[in-house]
């Protein structure tokens, strides 16, 4: 039983690192910068928002384990002639983020976090049933 719990606090850890994840790169999916090499005049380079992406596996005692990988390419160059970041032709970069992809994953971990929690609530239920015998 107590293996059952572990696996199941370990997915909804694994859910809200997914969440945080996607939190973090929709809040900054439009966050600019300057394409690499081509910083005008008066500024200093900054590479801008590495979105992130979640790779869960699973335990050798059950259980998964989520972490955080930076997306590679991390940014997509776009034209933006208005951007006071923008370069001499005009190209702006910014997260390589596809917001229907993270509406996705948010419906994921929502998904996980809730059939974990039921699990651990079926395993309480089950707990209390045997106590009382």
């Amino acid at each position: 039983m107590f293996k059952a719990i572990q696996t199941s606090v370990s997915g909804l850890i694994a859910s809200s690192v997914r969440l945080n994840a996607v939190a973090s790169n929709i809040a900054n999916s439009q966050v600019k910068s300057t394409p690499r090499g081509d910083v005008p005049n008066g500024l200093t380079f900054s590479p801008g928002y590495t979105p992130l992406r979640v790779e869960q596996t699973t335990t050798s005692g059950g259980g998964v384990r989520a972490t955080t990988v930076p997306v590679s390419p991390a940014s997509l160059t776009i034209f933006d002639p208005t951007s006071p970041l923008a370069n001499n032709q005009g190209a702006v970069n910014i997260p390589n983020v596809s917001l229907p992809a993270e509406f996705g994953e948010l419906t994921r971990a929502k998904h996980a976090y809730k059939a974990n929690a039921n699990v651990l609530k079926t395993l309480d239920d089950t707990f209390k049933t045997l106590l009382k015998i």
